[in-house]
């Protein structure tokens, strides 16, 4: 595989004969192979040049992944935290040059946007409660770039099992120089994630057979800080809703919105369980098939209170 990954992202010519690469790269191989790309050069001059003209750091609670986070590393660490950051901007030209996307780009973007991720995610945790929505919006960024890489793995199908993006994005929070417990705390903040977007990937599954839906949509950065997840076209009518992993979730959510005069807002819950999910990201056909008449009659209480909300 690391054969692979440095031929394709170099865009030297591949021997006649080779072997298909596993799906999954490990992540010491993928930042073997950014070392021998010209980002990492580039990305070794600027460390270089920014660490003679580094100025002091300024308090903000939207820090990124950056040379003022790699000069306090241990040798052995730096290193490998560069090829990340290298990797960044290698993610970046491979979107831009490849029409095509391959299991190695795809897991590339993933490991160049668990840094800025990870950070954003701890800053969201420790100081959401006290954040203006400016500030929640820019971090929001970081976040979306995450799971859309994460969705994009899931979608090709390419790794089918939790456990191994978990383990991913913990190792790579171990190369940035992170610490074990800040490792598990990255572990588990992406299996909250995956559990949410697994019944997200669900819902539109089934969604997506019915006659009825025109269309689907994920929520955009505005309609995500209001806990909107897919925008669905039901009937002819666009609704947005927050899909939750039980139906107490969503009773909750429901409440709250409407305590705080929010009548736009509608929770619903997914139908599966995380029995039928297992370890699993993606459900079976037949699993899927079974939930279209909860989807429908789920779908036709949200357009009537749609529907009352406008009258």
């Amino acid at each position: 595989m690391l054969a692979c990954i440095v031929v394709m992202l170099n865009h030297e010519r591949t021997p006649a004969r080779r072997l298909a690469p596993p799906r999954w790269g490990r992540v010491n191989d993928l930042l073997y192979a950014v070392t021998k790309t010209p980002e990492y050069q580039k990305t070794i001059n600027e460390v270089k040049s920014q660490r003679a003209e580094r100025q002091p750091a300024q308090e903000s609670n939207t820090e990124e992944w950056g040379v003022q986070l790699i000069e306090d590393l241990p040798s052995v660490l730096r290193g490998k935290a560069v090829a990340i950051m290298a990797a960044q901007a290698l993610s970046e030209r491979v979107e831009r040059t490849h029409r095509y996307e391959s299991d190695q780009t795809r897991q590339l973007a993933l490991m160049a946007a668990t840094p800025n991720w990870l950070l954003a995610k701890r800053q969201l945790d420790q100081h959401g409660d006290t954040m203006k929505r400016p500030e929640k919006k820019k971090l929001l960024g970081p976040v979306i770039t995450f799971n859309h890489a994460l969705r994009k793995i899931i979608d090709a199908e390419q790794c089918s099992r939790m456990q191994q993006l978990t383990d991913f994005v913990g190792r790579v929070a171990l190369t940035m120089g992170k610490s074990g417990e800040i490792a598990q705390y990255a572990e588990n903040a992406a299996q909250i994630t995956l559990v949410g977007m697994r019944q997200e990937i669900a819902a539109e599954s089934v969604l997506s057979s019915m006659q009825e839906v025109h269309g689907i949509r994920g929520a955009n950065d505005e309609e995500e800080l209001n806990g909107i997840d897919i925008v669905v076209n039901y009937r002819g009518i666009e609704v947005g809703i927050d899909i939750k992993s039980s139906q107490t979730a969503a009773d909750k959510a429901n409440k709250v919105a409407r305590e705080h005069g929010d009548t736009g807002y509608m929770a619903v819950w997914s139908g599966f369980t995380g029995r039928d999910f297992g370890n699993n990201l993606i459900l079976e056909n037949w699993q899927l098939g079974n939930k279209q008449g909860y989807y429908r009659s789920v779908m036709d209480a949200v357009i009537q209170q749609a529907r009352h909300n406008v009258a």
